[in-house]
């Protein structure tokens, strides 16, 4: 049995209207892809760029844009466990650190709060 799931067809004017609108990138980033990728991109965008002014950049920015928008609830809740699980981490480790750390590890915390009382005691 498959574990792909069946996608959904959507017609030729559907797919020109979500991939292969002009738009003009000012801001430009970098993003490396196979060669295999680059020249599918570059294929799909040769079939729209006359009529419809499509480039391999444009094409690969709505894939992009669209992969963000139709999966970001899960990539929001990805990213909230992924925050959670650090966080969790992060204090298991501080815990840990401060088990095995002993008062004479802060000489200068030791320190620092006897001269704060004695600054107080002197002010008044």
């Amino acid at each position: 049995m498959s574990s792909k799931k069946k996608q959904k067809q959507i017609s030729i004017e559907e797919y020109v209207e979500i991939y292969c609108r002009e738009k003009r990138i000012r801001g430009r980033s970098a993003v490396y892809i196979s060669p295999g990728a680059h020249c599918n991109l570059r294929s799909i965008a040769q079939l729209f760029k006359c009529k419809h002014h499509t480039t391999t950049s444009s094409l690969a920015d709505a894939i992009i844009c669209r992969h963000i928008e139709t999966y970001r609830e899960l990539l929001n809740n990805a990213h909230a466990e992924d925050a959670k699980e650090f966080m969790e981490w992060l204090k298991l480790i501080r815990h840990s650190r401060m088990e095995e750390l002993s008062d004479d590890d802060y000489p200068l915390e030791k320190e620092e709060a006897e001269s704060c009382e004695d600054n107080d005691s002197e002010e008044e």
